[in-house]
C-alpha cells in the first residue's frame, strides 16, 4: 500500500512540475510568484494530507469509541413483544365475557359455551362453567359438568405426565411439573380439598428440588407462592428474600417481593426493596416492562 502511495504521490509531483514548467514562462513575471506558491501548495498538499490522517488515526486509536455505532445498532434492532398469545387470550376472554347471556339464549347456543372451554387458554374456566352447573336448564347442567370433568382429567393426566417426566439430572423436567401445576391451579377446577391436594404433590417435588437445586430460582418462587396460598406470610416473605440473598444481581426476587408487597398495600417496604434493586441490579437486566413501573413508583422518571 506504501508503495502505491509514493508510485502515485511522485506521478502527482511530475505532473506539478510539468505544468510549473509550461506555463511559467508564458506569464508576466509579477504573476509568476502566484503560480509557484499554488504549485508548491499542490506539490505538499497530499504531504499534509497524510500527516493529518495519521494524527487523526492515533487519535482516534487512544480516545475514540465504538459507543455510538453499538447504541445505533441497538437503537435499530426492533425487538417487537410476541403479542400471539395475549391475541389468543383476549380471543378467548371477549368468547366468554357473553356467557351469562349465551346461558339465557337457546340451548345449542349453551353447549357451544360449554365445549368451547374444552379447546381454550382461559385461566379460571371453572368460574365460568360453574354458571353452566348453576342453570335451570338440566342439559345445560349436563354439558357443564362433562366439560368440567373432561378439563380436570386432562389436567391431572398432563400433571401425572410431568411427574413420571422428573429427571435428577434435567431441572428442566421439575420446571415443566410447577408450571404444570401452576396452571391447575389457575383454571379454578379445583376446590379447597383439590388444591391442597396438589400443595402435597407439589411440596414433596420441591423437597427434592431444595437438595437437587438449592439455588434455584423457580424452585423457591413456588415454595413462596405456596406459602401465598396457605397464608403463611412469613415464608412468603423469607422465600422472597433467599432468592435476593442466593441471587443478588439478578432482579427476580426483588421484583417477586415488590409485588407481593404491592398486592398488600404495604407501600412503607416497597422503598427499601427498590433501593436494593437499584444498588445491586444493573438496569439493563430488569425486563424492560418493569422499568416504566418502578419509575411510577420511585416517583420520577430516573
Amino acid at each position: 500500500m506504501m508503495t502505491l502511495l509514493s508510485v502515485l504521490y511522485v506521478l502527482h509531483l511530475l505532473l506539478v512540475v510539468f505544468t510549473y514548467r509550461l506555463l511559467v514562462l508564458r506569464l508576466p513575471e509579477h504573476e509568476r510568484g502566484i503560480l509557484t506558491f499554488i504549485c508548491l501548495f499542490s506539490a505538499l498538499l497530499p504531504l499534509f494530507g497524510e500527516v493529518l490522517g495519521g494524527i487523526a488515526y492515533l487519535i482516534s486509536r487512544r480516545f475514540a469509541s465504538s459507543d455510538t455505532l453499538l447504541d445505533y445498532d441497538e437503537y435499530v434492532q426492533f425487538d417487537v413483544m410476541n403479542l400471539e398469545g395475549l391475541q389468543q387470550q383476549a380471543a378467548d376472554n371477549m368468547e366468554m365475557v357473553p356467557i351469562k347471556e349465551a346461558l339465557n339464549m337457546d340451548a345449542k347456543r349453551r353447549k357451544q359455551s360449554m365445549i368451547h372451554l374444552t379447546t381454550s387458554s382461559l385461566k379460571n374456566s371453572g368460574k365460568y362453567l360453574q354458571y353452566g352447573l348453576d342453570h335451570d336448564d338440566s342439559e345445560t347442567v349436563h354439558y357443564a359438568a362433562t366439560v368440567r370433568n373432561s378439563l380436570f382429567d386432562r389436567y391431572e393426566a398432563n400433571l401425572r405426565l410431568r411427574e413420571q417426566q422428573l429427571n435428577p439430572v434435567d431441572v428442566t423436567t421439575y420446571h415443566l411439573f410447577i408450571q404444570e401445576c401452576k396452571t391447575f391451579l389457575e383454571s379454578g377446577l379445583l376446590d379447597e380439598g383439590g388444591i391442597g391436594r396438589l400443595d402435597e404433590r407439589l411440596h414433596r417435588v420441591l423437597e427434592q428440588m431444595r437438595v437437587l437445586y438449592p439455588t434455584d430460582l423457580t424452585r423457591i418462587e413456588a415454595e413462596a407462592e405456596m406459602a401465598i396460598r396457605q397464608d403463611n406470610d412469613e415464608k412468603a416473605i423469607a422465600s422472597y428474600e433467599e432468592m435476593i440473598q442466593i441471587h443478588p444481581t439478578l432482579p427476580d426476587g426483588y421484583l417477586a417481593l415488590v409485588r407481593y408487597y404491592f398486592q398488600r398495600n404495604n407501600w412503607s417496604s416497597i422503598g427499601p426493596v427498590l433501593h436494593q434493586l437499584r444498588t445491586a441490579v444493573v438496569e439493563e437486566d430488569i425486563p424492560e416492562e418493569h422499568r416504566f413501573i418502578l419509575k411510577r413508583f420511585e416517583g420520577g422518571d430516573r
